[in-house]
């Protein structure tokens, strides 16, 4: 961001339009994923301030959550997978470390989209019983 302008406002989920930095607090990512989450072609089309290719995106924050809803309450068959970028092979030959076991109220990590949209929805419903 340049030096002039004015620094943007914190990130609160209860926003109605969303930015991908709404997305990534959401899915508990960094940019990075969030950046990849949101070029999947079934995630809701962003809207624009400008015509350039490198202007803001903004999403509706009831569009997000209902993709959320969709995915999670679709079947593994339905799911459109993510699209797998091929990881770089170990420079050092040794294996890659195990990864931890998922805690028994929610996965630290999830084995597929699929999974990490369950969780996602799980803890909306659980929100929206407690308020």
């Amino acid at each position: 961001m340049h030096t002039r302008t004015t620094p943007l406002p914190p990130v609160d989920l209860a926003d109605p339009i969303w930015t991908v930095e709404h997305v990534a607090l959401a899915f508990r990512v960094g940019i990075r994923a969030a950046r990849s989450l949101i070029a999947r072609p079934d995630f809701p089309a962003a809207s624009r301030l400008s015509e350039a290719r490198t202007a803001r995106q903004y999403w509706r924050r009831e569009r997000v959550l209902d993709f959320v809803d969709a995915a999670a309450t679709a079947t593994p068959e339905q799911a459109t997978p993510a699209p797998v970028a091929p990881r770089r092979a170990a420079t050092t030959g040794e294996p890659a470390p195990a990864t931890a076991a998922a805690g028994p109220d929610l996965p630290r990590y999830a084995e597929t989209d699929h999974d990490a949209l369950a969780a996602i929805a799980a803890l909306r419903a659980a929100q929206a019983v407690a308020s």
